[in-house]
């Protein structure tokens, strides 16, 4: 009954009715600026693609469009904004695959074509109820957030590989200096010996730049900016402290390497003594109700033996 009265009140705002013609309004303006966008342009924009990494699926689809709008992108966005979406993208992997003004630029043609797509089905079928009205306008937000969506799903995923993977890698380090070897070879021992992943990416990077004249700090730096996780920063400073203080790099690598054991496993147990709380929810959605079921119908059939159940229940059950 609520949702009724809701879905009415819905259908009588008026605004509704004018969703429609916004969205083609929008639509037609934007086709329009692109348009003369084109037009004014007298010499294609040169843009070497070859330090870029593969962009994923959804900017592949929409480059041409991202491309031509980018850059009115950039100058609309703040540098404090700029600088946080980088961070973000840096986290994901995806910083040489996306800049941080053509991810807001993807958002906005998300959007816009999530604007699009409702006009057409409301076109195709305008005797649409007030549920599919609401769905359809909520094509526009979600087409908006979704690449924020891929980004936090790409943070995340990116993350438990490096706490799966990083332990190795510090291990791998302090078998090879302690045999002898120095940092850099030791780092390039141990990246060599890891599997593709975004620690060896990383890693890999971080040996380029301090082979190409960066000095172990400012690439060390670089690093915990790039990947923005709280055990590669740990390890940075580690490294750096000892840098300044004259300390052995072999000690503290060693430090390191048991501290993220002690970590990984640790969180391996916290996890492993969640799952039985998060086991109960299946069992009581599935499992429990058949259980119910069965002892329902031994009763019933008990019941049914010493003559105590009602006539009416009796016939249900001989039909």
């Amino acid at each position: 009954m609520i949702f009724d009265e809701l879905f009415q009140w819905v259908a009588s705002v008026p605004f509704l009715g004018y969703l429609p013609a916004i969205f083609a309004g929008l639509a037609i303006a934007v086709g329009t600026f692109a348009l003369s966008k084109l037009v004014v342009r007298t010499r294609p924009e040169v843009d070497s693609m070859e330090w870029r990494d593969p962009p994923p699926v959804l900017f592949k689809i929409f480059k041409p469009l991202v491309r031509l709008f980018a850059t009115d992108v950039r100058s609309l966005m703040r540098d404090e904004y700029y600088k946080s979406l980088h961070q973000k993208l840096s986290a994901a992997g995806q910083n040489y695959a996306i800049l941080p003004h053509e991810f807001t630029t993807l958002k906005l043609i998300c959007m816009v074509v999530g604007g699009i797509v409702s006009v057409v089905v409301y076109k195709i079928d305008q005797d649409l109820g007030p549920e599919a009205l609401i769905f359809l306008a909520s094509t526009v937000p979600v087409g908006f957030f979704y690449p924020d969506i891929w980004l936090a799903d790409k943070v995340g995923a990116r993350r438990r590989a490096v706490a799966k993977e990083f332990p190795f890698l510090l291990d791998l380090l302090v078998l090879s200096m302690r045999a002898g070897l120095n940092y850099s070879t030791s780092l390039g021992q141990a990246i060599a010996s890891l599997p593709t992943g975004p620690v060896r990416e990383e890693f890999a990077k971080l040996l380029r730049e301090t082979r190409a004249g960066k000095s172990r700090r400012e690439a060390l730096l670089d690093l915990a900016e790039r990947m923005n996780i709280d055990s590669v920063n740990n390890f940075v400073a580690a490294v750096n402290q000892a840098d300044e203080t004259g300390g052995e790099i072999v000690d503290v690598l060693t430090a390191q390497a048991e501290q993220k054991r002690v970590e990984r496993f640790n969180h391996a147990e916290e996890v492993a003594n969640k799952a039985p709380v998060k086991m109960l929810i299946p069992m009581m959605a599935f499992l429990f109700p058949i259980i119910f079921m069965l002892l329902a119908f031994v009763v019933i059939v008990k019941l049914a033996e010493i003559d105590m159940l009602p006539t009416s229940m009796l016939v249900l059950l001989a039909s």
